[in-house]
C-alpha cells in the first residue's frame, strides 16, 4: 500500500530546532546531509495538516515535496541515513562511520530502539550528566531506549550502571550498544518501573510527563539519600507541573531547549 513521504530541504541547523508539535505529527523521519544543507524526510500522519503546520510554524521549510512511495522497511532506511551527532564532548555515530573529532565516542546501531542523540531531551540529559559527579557512583537509567545515557554514564566514570526499559527491542539495543562500546559491565533488563529494586546514587529518567505523573513517588524512592535525579522529556506545557511531583527533592539545576525541559534534583 503506498504511503506519503514529505521531503524538506532546509539550511543546516534547522533539524536541531524541530519542536514537539513537529514530532507529534510524524510517524517517522530521518535526516540526510545534502551539500551544506539538510534533507528531512518524514511520514506525517495527516499530510494536509502537516503542510499547514509547516506554513504556519516553519517558514524556513521553503522547499517541500510530497512523494508517494511503496511501504518499506523504515529501520533499514534509518540505518542507511543516520548522521553522526555531536553533543558536548561526545560524538554519537553508527558502526560504519568514523570521526576525527576529539572526545568521547558512543557507537549505536540506529533503528533498534528510541534514541539516536538527536532529540533535545537526550541532548539535555547528556549535558546535565556532564555537570553531575557520577565518578564511582551507582547509576540507573530508566527508559533507556537505545542505551545512550547508560553507556555515557559508564564512559564518564560511573562505578556501576543499570538500564531498564519495558520494550524488548530496547533490551536488544542496549546489549548491542554495550558490545559496540566495550561496556560489558552495564546491567540491563526488560522491565517496567515497578520491577526495579534497590537504590542508586544517580537516577536518569528521560521519560514523558504522563509516566512521571504515574511513577514519580516510586522514582524518588530509588534515589539514595544525597543522590541525584536527572529528568528530561518534559514538554514546555508541563513545566510547572513537574516540581510538585518531586517536591521531596531539591531543585539543583534546570535546562531548556526549544519546547523541552530538563531538571537536576537532589534528595535531601
Amino acid at each position: 500500500m503506498p504511503v506519503r513521504r514529505l521531503d524538506m530541504l532546509v539550511a543546516k541547523g534547522v533539524e536541531e530546532s524541530l519542536d514537539a508539535e513537529f514530532y507529534s505529527m510524524c510517524n517517522g523521519l530521518w535526516i540526510e546531509d545534502r551539500d551544506g544543507r539538510v534533507l528531512i524526510k518524514c511520514y506525517p500522519a495527516d499530510t494536509d495538516a502537516f503542510v499547514s503546520y509547516l506554513r504556519r510554524s516553519m517558514p524556513a521549510a521553503k522547499e517541500v515535496t510530497v512523494v508517494e512511495e511503496a511501504d518499506t522497511d523504515y529501520v533499514s532506511l534509518v540505518r542507511r541515513h543516520f548522521v553522526p551527532v555531536r553533543i558536548g564532548d561526545v560524538t554519537i555515530l553508527p558502526p560504519w562511520r568514523k570521526t576525527r573529532k576529539k572526545g568521547k565516542i558512543i557507537v549505536i546501531e540506529p533503528g533498534m530502539a528510541f534514541g539516536t542523540g538527536r532529540h533535545e531531551s537526550t541532548k539535555m540529559m547528556i549535558r546535565l550528566m556532564g555537570r553531575v559527579d557520577v565518578q564511582g557512583k551507582s547509576v540507573l537509567d530508566i527508559g533507556s531506549g537505545s542505551g545512550i545515557l547508560a553507556i555515557y554514564a559508564r564512559l564518564i566514570g560511573a562505578g556501576s550502571v543499570a538500564a531498564i526499559d519495558h520494550d524488548p527491542l530496547a533490551a536488544k539495543a542496549i546489549r548491542k550498544g554495550c558490545e559496540l562500546n566495550q561496556c560489558d559491565d552495564v546491567m540491563y533488563a526488560c522491565s517496567g518501573i515497578e520491577g526495579i529494586k534497590g537504590h542508586f546514587q544517580v537516577v536518569l529518567a528521560n521519560l514523558d510527563f504522563d509516566t512521571f505523573k504515574l511513577h514519580a513517588s516510586r522514582i524518588v524512592e530509588m534515589v539514595e539519600s544525597g543522590g541525584c535525579l536527572i529528568v528530561s522529556g518534559i514538554e514546555r506545557q508541563y513545566e510547572t507541573q513537574v516540581r510538585p511531583l518531586f517536591r521531596a527533592l531539591a531543585l539543583i539545576r534546570r535546562a531548556r531547549m526549544k519546547d523541552w525541559r530538563s531538571f537536576v534534583l537532589r534528595k535531601r
